[in-house]
């Protein structure tokens, strides 16, 4: 299953500012199906160009950072999720796009690569 990878120490955090208005992490939904994993995540008024999306040694990071200056005073608006890849996932074949306002993640699956494997003793 693909599992939130997160510090241990901003866990604490995002438990004290839960309910605060400066808590900035958008609504995510994971789902699993044969074919592999869909992750889609509620990012109202961003397009494609705003959003940046890597792997990296099994972990899957989408994130965002805005600057916005007014007058004399600057707006920063980020979010960054991390994931960590299951191992059957095929990440070079990972597909994504933005529409309506929900970023969609498709993460395909070999069923083939087995997670589970019998050793043999000699």
């Amino acid at each position: 299953m693909i599992t939130l990878f997160r510090d241990p120490i901003f866990s604490t955090i995002d438990k004290m500012f839960d309910s605060a208005e400066f808590y900035n992490s958008p609504k995510t939904k994971i789902n699993k199906t044969n074919e592999g994993y869909k992750i889609s995540i509620c990012v109202p008024g961003l397009t494609k160009s705003d959003l940046k999306i890597s792997t990296k040694e099994g972990i899957l990071k989408i994130s965002y950072e805005m600057e916005e200056y007014e007058e004399t005073k600057l707006f920063i608006s980020n979010f960054v999720k991390t994931y960590r890849i299951p191992d059957d996932v095929v990440e070079k074949n990972i597909l994504g796009k933005v529409e309506n306002g929900i970023l969609e993640l498709v993460l395909p699956i070999d069923n083939k690569k087995s997670l589970e494997r019998t050793i043999s003793l000699n």
